[in-house]
């Protein structure tokens, strides 16, 4: 594994008259990127990232400030850097827990600037952050815990190639939201739970792991909250009912995948943490390599705890 910090390089020198876009635009770091746009429907140009810097909404949206937060990037550069040699070692001691079977030698982390789907995305070409992402701003060691999440997503695609499920167009029939339903409950669950060791033995290292009010925090607080795993579970079971028979609104499912409740990482995650306090590690390792579909099948059971006897 390694950890590559180019693309970000590239990025900041532009602000700086001292590179050109085309670099930037060309390294591989922004080939994942590209490809995790494609599979949502979206077309990014690199005139997408000119007018993302000149203030205007595009797929590169809120970089428009980065001039002012150069030097807060350069920063975790650095930070990373001092680190690199660690949290390598630590990223790849935590996915040999979920997937010791997995060869990860060949893993990249790209470090870069851009793209506004969240934290980062990782498909079969490696794993890609965005360090202008306020949380990694305000919270350095997400870099650690994201790394390990987006090498997880690399992970499960090499082994299940389950990106050829999750096209936009799957998100308007029936069966293909099943699929959908299936495949990114089970890779954002893996995904979540493959750092929460990282984050355990951190436990606010730094100042680091504060309360914040973002996503990713939240996620990992629902885990430790039995008053409203029930109503989760109750949203998922609803959902996960409905598909299959006859479509629902695509923005619903995107809803509730991506946003709102975030069901995947917080329900799907249940399911494992239940799963190990249970059976144990090997379970969970065995887990991983089910289909997606069987995946929520086999392992439903674990969500009975948190359901009404009504």
């Amino acid at each position: 594994m390694r950890i590559d910090a180019t693309a970000a390089e590239r990025f900041l020198a532009c602000l700086d008259v001292e590179g050109s876009l085309e670099r930037v635009w060309e390294h591989p770091a922004y080939d994942v990127v590209r490809e995790h746009a494609d599979l949502l429907g979206r077309d990014i140009a690199r005139e997408d990232v000119e007018r993302g810097l000149s203030g205007e909404d595009t797929a590169f949206s809120g970089v428009g400030d980065l001039p002012e937060h150069r030097d807060r990037v350069r920063r975790l550069l650095e930070r990373v850097r001092s680190n690199e040699a660690a949290w390598i070692d630590r990223i790849e001691a935590a996915l040999e827990r979920v997937a010791p079977d997995e060869d990860h030698a060949d893993v990249t982390v790209f470090l870069g600037v851009g793209y506004d789907y969240g934290t980062g995305v990782g498909g079969e070409r490696g794993a890609y952050l965005n360090l202008h992402a306020p949380l990694f701003r305000d919270a350095p060691r997400e870099v650690l815990y994201t790394a390990a999440h987006e090498c997880s997503h690399v992970l499960h695609e090499r082994v299940h190639r389950s990106r050829r499920a999750l096209g936009p167009d799957a998100f308007e029939d029936p069966a293909g939201q099943r699929t959908v339903f299936d495949t990114v409950v089970h890779t954002e669950a893996f995904a979540t739970y493959t750092p929460i060791p990282l984050r355990r033995a951190d436990d606010g290292a730094d100042g680091d792991q504060g309360e914040r009010d973002d996503p990713v925090a939240e996620d990992y607080a629902v885990l430790s909250d039995d008053d409203r795993l029930p109503d989760l579970v109750a949203t998922y079971d609803s959902l996960r009912a409905s598909l299959g028979e006859s479509a629902v609104p695509p923005d619903r499912l995107f809803t509730h995948l991506f946003g709102g409740q975030r069901l995947p990482y917080r329900v799907g995650t249940a399911i494992l943490t239940g799963l190990e306090a249970t059976r144990g590690i090997e379970a969970v390792r065995e887990a991983f390599y089910c289909d997606p579909d069987e995946f929520t099948a086999e392992y439903d059971w674990v969500l009975d705890g948190y359901r009404s006897d009504e």
